[in-house]
């Protein structure tokens, strides 16, 4: 090991990963020089967290089919990242190195990850003095993020035990990880229990907008349109039920529930909110307007979207980007609008926008058919030179996954001990 007093995350992660690849055991073989003086907080923390991303890539699949990595939900590899952490957070913190709240909260993320149930809340019970609220709210939600909602809810009761006082946050975090998961009974029951008078969490205006969008979110994604139709009335009250309480919604707010009643065709309604979003003095942006581009586009009244897009221009509510004109040129393809098509690609283009692959092959495609004039070759040359750098750039920032060495059972066993 380095004789630095405080190797930095990007010097140590490495060495863990040769470590890892070695097959290493983390004991007294890997024991450092004598002038060492221990790993920062900081270091080992990001080493933890290096473990689960590494060992359990959640695309790795669908980026390499010909070489598909075991799925991240393989208990093998699970078990692994647990042993691993387990073994690297005793390791770092063997001797006089106290252990602090930064890696606390590292190895217990990465053991939610790794679904190691008891080994997290065994972990977290050792250590109960280190566990702040800030940090049992991160493991709700990664919790949450894994599918696991009853697990979160469990590790939302053990505060207690803990030592923990929630607040609104993780009161906020649970209610998103139980909505993510459709537990939208308990997730009401939280905000009637933060609703009670004298209760010590009271909710806030992203309370409800965490339960309005997850409402929209899952009712716009069922195929039942009753089904839509009740999740985006429940969205509803919960926005009726702000203004009674006296939390004024905010513009995310606004957008979740526009948005919701646009992609369930309640356009009407959606105007009436808008409306009233003006009323109240509160600025629409970009994503309010991109919502009634997107249903105009979709039923055809590709003239109304053109001027919603308009008078957000005018308005100084925002600038049309990609996501709004990409809707208007599939509209206006469909209808048949080819030369329109090839007006706003020109336009898309020269605001600086880049349009996707698909979007500029069908006009390219549809402009060859119609006879119409083609796209100017400077321009064409432009999107196509962004194209390729943007796959470029995507590429390197998800490179194609290996498969890990697969580690023996008796290392895993010898890393647990």
């Amino acid at each position: 090991m380095s004789s630095s007093p405080s190797p930095s995350p990007s010097r140590l992660v490495p060495q863990l990963l040769v470590a890892l690849l070695q097959r290493r055991r983390f004991d007294a073989t890997l024991r450092p020089c004598a002038a060492f003086r221990g790993f920062c907080p900081s270091s080992i923390a990001a080493s933890l967290a290096a473990i689960p991303r590494l060992l359990l890539p959640r695309s790795a699949g669908r980026l390499c089919p010909q070489r598909p990595f075991p799925s991240p939900s393989s208990s093998y590899h699970r078990r692994v990242v647990a042993a691993l952490t387990l073994a690297f957070l005793n390791w770092s913190h063997s001797g006089a190195n106290p252990l602090t709240e930064a890696p606390l909260r590292a190895a217990a993320l990465s053991l939610a990850r790794a679904h190691a149930l008891p080994a997290l809340f065994g972990l977290l019970r050792a250590h109960a003095p280190l566990v702040s609220t800030a940090a049992l709210t991160d493991v709700i939600r990664v919790l949450g993020e894994e599918g696991l909602p009853r697990q979160a809810l469990a590790a939302f009761h053990r505060a207690r035990q803990l030592r923990c006082s929630p607040d609104a946050q993780c009161y906020n975090t649970l209610i998103a990880a139980l909505c993510r998961n459709g537990r939208f009974q308990e997730a009401r029951f939280l905000l009637d229990q933060m609703e009670r008078p004298g209760a010590r969490c009271r909710p806030d205006p992203y309370t409800y907008t965490v339960l309005i969008s997850w409402y929209c979110k899952i009712g716009v994604g069922t195929g039942c349109r009753k089904a839509a139709r009740r999740r985006i009335y429940e969205a509803g009250r919960l926005f009726r039920r702000m203004g009674e309480k006296g939390l004024d919604p905010d513009v995310v707010t606004y957008n979740c529930y526009i948005n919701g009643l646009c992609k369930t065709y309640r356009v009407e309604r959606a105007h009436q909110v808008f409306d009233e979003m003006l009323s109240k003095g509160c600025t629409p942006n970009r994503v309010t307007y991109n919502s009634f581009v997107r249903y105009y586009s979709a039923v055809n009244e590709v003239d109304k979207a053109v001027e919603w897009m308009r008078k957000m221009v005018a308005r100084g509510h925002g600038v049309a980007t990609s996501s709004t004109y990409t809707p208007l040129i599939h509209s206006l393809y469909e209808s048949g609008r080819v030369g329109d098509a090839r007006q706003f690609m020109i336009e898309m283009a020269e605001s600086g926008h880049l349009p996707r692959e698909h979007t500029y092959k069908l006009v390219k495609d549809a402009i060859e058919e119609a006879g119409e004039e083609a796209l100017p070759p400077d321009l064409c040359r432009s999107i196509d030179d962004g194209i390729k750098e943007r796959f470029q750039h995507v590429m390197r920032m998800k490179p194609i996954m290996r498969p890990v060495t697969r580690l023996s059972r008796t290392n895993i066993e010898l890393m647990q001990t």
